[in-house]
Order: structure tokens, then sequence, then C-alpha cells
């Protein structure tokens, strides 16, 4: 049961990150590096996530230096999540593509808006499945144990840093805002917010 919610709410993830790619407004911080990389190198979204999600272990493993065969095992174990995320995000942008044609901005803002409510419902039922980290919510976690500091206020500061680097890279391979735009900062300062409303929302019907 464990695995087929994590599985769901990966699947919900990668489809925000497609639709938000699609909107080409920016997508949620997790991805803005992704996207950033494979506009400029023309590299599918999905082949930059995962080269990203193994980033992002290498960066825990540097950090944490695990000493324990276990907590090597579960920081190595974040790669079959971000193989697939990767893998999804490629699968569901090749679906959509062809559906989705842009009128209006306004049909690009309401698919970006739609992309970070998606993206939240992903995030709740993922961390709820309580089965395999994702890295990019590996990353704060371990930043937050090594060095004994509140999560909220790390996940927080990874995704900003997320957006900065990204910004950097656009500027450093010749483009302006390459892939970096008004959706980025929506969805950094919306998806956190949107998360705890479902939660508190859940809870509420639970206990009716």
């Amino acid at each position: 049961m464990k695995a087929l919610r994590f599985f769901i709410g990966i699947n919900i993830m990668a489809l925000a990150v497609a639709l938000s790619k699609l909107s080409t407004l920016g997508t949620s911080p997790i991805a803005a590096i992704p996207n950033v990389l494979s506009e400029s190198f023309s590299r599918s979204i999905g082949e930059t996530t995962i080269f990203f999600m193994v980033f992002l272990i290498v960066l825990q493993l540097l950090i944490q230096l695990p000493k324990k065969a276990k907590d090597l095992f579960l920081l190595l174990s974040q790669l079959i999540p971000g193989v697939l995320f990767g893998s999804l995000i490629n699968a569901y942008v090749s679906m959509l593509k062809p559906l989705i044609h842009w009128h209006s901005y306004a049909l690009q803002l309401l698919t970006l808006l739609l992309s970070i409510l998606i993206l939240a419902l992903g995030v709740v039922i993922e961390i709820a499945s309580d089965f395999i980290v994702m890295p990019g919510e590996g990353l704060p976690k371990t930043i937050a144990k090594t060095y004994q500091l509140a999560f909220p206020n790390v996940k927080l500061f990874c995704d900003i840093s997320m957006v900065l680097v990204a910004l950097i890279l656009s500027f450093a391979f010749g483009h302006s805002f390459l892939g970096i735009r008004e959706g980025t900062l929506l969805a950094t300062f919306l998806t956190g917010p949107l998360v705890s409303l479902i939660v508190y929302s859940q809870n509420r019907i639970t206990k009716q």
C-alpha cells in the first residue's frame, strides 16, 4: 500500500512538472535547474532531472558521510524515485505536448497555477506514503539533521538556492531568465502553503 501511494504521488508530481514545463512560464524550484539545463543543452527535462537527482544524492553523501551500511542504503535508495520521477516527467511531456496549444497568456497562467496545485497534492501523497525519500526532500532533511536546523527553514533555503543557481546558470550559458519566469516564483512561494492547506483540510475531514 505504501509503495502504491508513493508511486501515485510521484506520478502526480511528474504531471505537475510536465504541465509547468509546457506552460513555458517557469517550473517549480526542484525542476528549475533541470529546466535550464534542458533548454541550454537540448536535452529532455526528464534526463536533466535524473542527473540533478543523482547530484542531490551525492551532496547528501558528502554532507552526511554515512558510516553505517543502513544509512548508505537509505541514501542510495533515493536513486529509485529519482530515476522514476525523471522518466515520468518525460512520459507526461510527450503525451501532453501534442495536445497543448497556447492562444493566450491567461491559458498559460491557468495551466501553471493548476500545475502548482497538482504538485502540492502530489507532495502530500508522496510524503504521507512514508516509503522512500525523494532526493529533493532528502537534501534539506540531511542538512537539517546534520546541522540540527529546523526542516521548514532549510527546505525554503534549498528551494530559493535552487532558483538562484538556475538563474545564474541561465545567464552563464548566455541566456537571460531562460526557463526562469514568474511561474518559478509562484511555485516557490505557493507550493508550501498549498501543501499545508491540503493537509489541514484532510485532517478536518478525517476528524468529522
